[in-house]
């Protein structure tokens, strides 16, 4: 075994991130820190194309074994599960890096991540003197079973998906009403549909009357785990309470068995209620909770 590790350097390494994320999913099991559709959606809705140049990467030999991506004030890092021991040389590297960027004494403390079913990484967060605080996701879960017709949508609504450039406007359009924010770009979206694990029939939408988008959902699948994640989702706001949210999961789970899938899992803030509630409804559970670690720096 020869453990070493070194910045990201060409697309070649964005291959050895996807493929320690597959590995790792597949060796494990949920919860992860991220999936290969996560990393492609933090890519492309980074206005810095080459943020993911911030990476490191460890290898045993040629083998991926982790990786850690700071971004901002925290760090999201993946450390294979048959190597635990690398975590501490992770957070090291990281907290490293974070003085570098932010100075001896920042401000704000590194962010980093720890699920609670994940033992040796609260661990290591806390043999270093970080500390959970109140904030973090909720990973819902649902067993993706025969495929099942989704709810009747009301009268002149229908099921689509984003078919190519040309519906790039819709598609911002219905996530900058669902979010009240300017964020998305059709930039953003043609990084999107540019991305490794992006399928079309999956980047899902309801088409109101007036042949606008009304709801969206971008679904991720991981083949090799039988694994979708819904990431993002929204209905727009003059399009709510009428149950398209719900019918958007159910066939957002029903495309997912179409095509092989056995889990569907979705996260979303500890305060986001209504995601939540619109979660549970279709029929997700509470799989895990992911809190954000801080070690304080006075």
């Amino acid at each position: 075994m020869t453990l070493h590790s070194r910045p990201y350097q060409a697309e070649s390494d964005y291959d050895h991130m996807r493929a320690l994320l597959i590995d790792s999913l597949g060796r494990a099991g949920l919860p992860v820190y991220a999936t290969i559709g996560d990393i492609d959606w933090w890519r492309s809705a980074d206005e810095d194309p080459r943020a993911v140049y911030m990476a490191q990467l460890w290898f045993d030999d040629e083998r991926p074994v982790a990786w850690a991506w700071p971004v901002d004030d925290q760090v999201d890092f993946v450390v294979h599960p048959d190597y635990p021991a690398l975590q501490d040389a992770v957070l090291t590297w990281a907290e490293a890096e974070y003085r570098q960027r932010r100075g001896e004494t920042p401000e704000k403390p590194m962010r980093a991540w720890g699920f609670t079913r994940d033992a040796a990484r609260n661990a290591a967060l806390a043999a270093r003197g970080y500390q959970p605080t109140d904030d973090g996701f909720v990973l819902y879960t649902q067993a993706v079973t025969a495929p099942a017709q989704p709810p009747p949508l009301p009268p002149g609504y229908w099921f689509d998906h984003v078919r190519g450039t040309a519906d790039l406007a819709r598609r911002v359009a219905v996530q900058r009403a669902a979010f009240e924010s300017e964020f998305m770009t059709e930039d953003i979206a043609r990084a999107v549909q540019a991305s490794p694990t992006y399928r079309p029939e999956l980047d899902l939408v309801i088409v109101a009357p007036d042949n606008s988008y009304a709801a969206f959902a971008l679904i991720w699948l991981d083949d090799a785990n039988r694994v979708g994640v819904f990431e993002p989702v929204g209905v727009a706001a003059d399009h709510r309470r009428r149950g398209l949210g719900r019918a958007l999961m159910a066939e957002g789970v029903r495309r997912l068995a179409e095509r092989g899938a056995r889990t569907a899992c979705v996260q979303t803030g500890f305060d986001n209620h209504r995601a939540r509630g619109l979660y549970q409804a279709a029929g997700f559970a509470e799989f895990d909770r992911n809190y954000a670690w801080i070690r304080p720096t006075h």
